[in-house]
C-alpha cells in the first residue's frame, strides 16, 4: 500500500511541478468551483487544512489570477473568494492531467477493477475521516 501511495505521489507531484501548483492550490480551486464563493474559513473547514495554509495558498492563486478575494459585504472581517475564469481552466487543466497520471498508473487494470479500487478506496477514506464509535 505504501509503495502504491509513494508511486501516485510522485506522479502527482510531476503534474503539479509542471503546471506550477501544488495540491492544496487544486483542492481550494476544486472546492471553490464545487461549493461556490466562500470564506478562506469556510475553504479550510471544507478541505480540512489548517487556516494559514489555506490563506498562503489563496495568496499564492490570487497573484496568478486563479482567484479573487474580497471582503463580504454582510461582514468586513472575512474575505470571500471566488475562482476566476483562469482559475477554472487551470482547475481542469491540472484535473486533465492528473487523469491522464492516474490512467498510467491504472493502466494494467480493466474497467471493472478500477471501479472496485476507487470503491474500496472511499471506503477506506469515509471511515477514516469519521470518528470511530468506540472513541473515548
Amino acid at each position: 500500500m505504501t509503495q502504491t501511495a509513494v508511486t501516485a505521489a510522485r506522479a502527482s507531484r510531476e503534474v503539479f511541478d509542471a503546471v506550477g501548483a501544488g495540491r492544496y492550490h487544486y483542492a481550494i480551486l476544486c472546492a471553490l468551483d464545487e461549493f461556490g464563493p466562500c470564506s478562506q474559513a469556510d475553504a479550510g473547514k471544507h478541505l480540512r487544512m489548517d487556516r494559514k495554509d489555506v490563506a498562503d495558498r489563496i495568496a499564492e492563486l490570487e497573484d496568478s489570477q486563479s482567484v479573487t478575494r474580497k471582503a463580504d459585504p454582510e461582514d468586513p472581517r472575512r474575505n470571500l473568494v471566488r475562482i476566476t475564469d483562469a482559475g477554472r481552466r487551470r482547475m481542469i487543466e491540472i484535473h486533465d492531467r492528473l487523469s491522464i497520471a492516474q490512467d498510467e498508473l491504472l493502466k494494467d487494470l480493466t474497467p471493472q477493477e478500477r471501479a472496485k479500487l476507487v470503491h474500496l478506496l472511499q471506503v477506506v477514506l469515509g471511515h477514516r475521516a469519521k470518528p470511530s464509535a468506540n472513541a473515548d
